[in-house]
């Protein structure tokens, strides 16, 4: 699973394999009986992590949990909770089926929704909870 994260000390984002709740390692370069040794790693401010939900925007871009999703209509959606279903006949994820929730923030004000729907996915990301700081306005 891919996860994403603020570096504590310069404050950019790393992307990787989680460990624990506060550090992001790459991927392993070397490895014996004894050790292995990772590309990179960095701490990373626990309260920024979050998964990758499996899902691209229209342009290809990566939605991670709290990022946020301009829709063709206007609306804007935040990814707040992801997970790809699992098919137990085959015992794996179903990487074309998903379920994720956030909340519609639209001129009728802020709606939390069980499941966003597709619209979300015909949209572009704009942004994340974390970096954006001035309030979200549809």
């Amino acid at each position: 699973y891919l996860f994403r994260g603020k570096r504590t000390d310069y404050k950019v984002w790393v992307y990787g394999y989680l460990i624990g709740n506060n550090v992001i390692v790459g991927e392993v370069v070397d490895f014996d009986d004894d050790y292995f040794n990772t590309e990179f790693w960095y701490k990373v401010d626990p309260e920024t992590v979050g998964q990758f939900t499996g899902l691209t925007d229209k342009n290809g871009t990566k939605v991670f949990e709290g990022g946020i999703i301009k829709a063709p209509s206007g609306r804007l959606y935040v990814v707040i909770w992801s997970t790809w279903i699992h098919d137990e006949k085959r015992n794996k994820f179903l990487t074309d089926r998903y379920e994720f929730t956030g909340w519609c923030i639209s001129k009728d004000g802020i709606n939390p929704r069980d499941t966003l729907d597709c619209e979300t996915l015909e949209g572009e990301v704009i942004g994340n909870i974390y970096d954006n700081h001035e309030p979200i306005k549809p």
